[in-house]
C-alpha cells in the first residue's frame, strides 16, 4: 500500500515554507507544524509527530502541502494507527465531501445526548445555529474542492485503495460508517469498472 500511495502522489512538488500553512493561520498558531513539515520530503514523517504536531491541525494545511504529504498521512492512518492519535478520523472527515445532512444529524444526535454532553440548551442551540451557518455559507464544500478536485486518476484510485483498506482494517472504530460515506460519496468513482 505505501508505495501505491507514494508511487500515485510523486508528481506533487514539495512545497515550499511560505506554501505549507493557510494565510489564515497566525504565526503563533502553525509556528511548530511549519517548521517540522518544512524541507521535510513526506517519507520522513514518523507517527510520533503525527500525534504531537500534525494531528488536530491538519486543517492548516494549504491544498499543496496537504496533498504533498497525504501519502504519508494515510500510509501512517494505516500502518502505525495505534501510533498516531486523532489524525485518522481527522482524515477520514477530511475525505468525506461535505453535506448539510450530516451536520444535521451530528447536531441531533448531541441534543438526544444532551445529559452526557452536559451543555445548557441555550448553548446546543446556539452551537446549532453556528454549525448550520457554517455548512450553508459553502466553506466546507470550497476546502473540499480546493483539496481533490483536481486529483489525477492515479491519485484519487490510491485514496479510494486507502479506504478500502483502512475499512476492512479499522471499519469498527467508526461505528456511523463513516469510511464507506466517504466512499460512497465521492471516492467510488475512482473504482476502476
Amino acid at each position: 500500500m505505501k508505495s501505491h500511495l507514494f508511487s500515485a502522489f510523486a508528481s506533487r512538488p514539495q512545497p515550499a515554507a511560505d506554501r505549507i500553512l493557510n494565510k489564515s493561520v497566525s504565526e503563533y498558531e502553525g509556528r511548530e507544524l511549519r517548521e517540522y513539515l518544512t524541507g521535510k520530503t513526506a517519507d520522513e514523517l514518523v507517527a510520533a509527530d503525527l500525534r504531537t504536531i500534525v494531528g488536530g491541525n491538519l486543517w492548516m494545511l494549504t491544498p499543496e502541502a496537504y496533498l504533498y504529504f497525504l501519502p504519508a498521512f494515510l500510509h501512517m492512518a494505516l500502518e502505525h494507527n495505534e501510533e498516531i492519535g486523532v489524525i485518522d478520523s481527522e482524515l477520514i472527515e477530511d475525505l468525506i465531501e461535505p453535506a448539510r445532512e450530516d451536520v444535521v444529524n451530528a447536531l441531533d444526535q448531541l441534543e438526544q445526548n444532551q445529559s452526557e454532553a452536559r451543555l445548557p440548551a441555550d448553548m446546543l442551540e446556539i452551537l446549532r445555529k453556528q454549525q448550520l451557518e457554517w455548512i450553508d455559507s459553502g466553506a466546507p464544500m470550497a476546502v473540499f474542492i480546493e483539496r481533490f478536485s483536481n486529483l489525477s486518476h492515479a491519485e484519487g484510485t490510491a485514496i479510494l485503495a486507502f479506504l478500502d483498506a483502512f475499512q476492512a482494517a479499522y471499519g469498527e472504530d467508526f461505528p456511523f460508517g463513516e469510511i464507506q460515506t466517504a466512499i460512497d460519496r465521492y471516492w467510488a468513482r475512482f473504482r476502476d469498472s
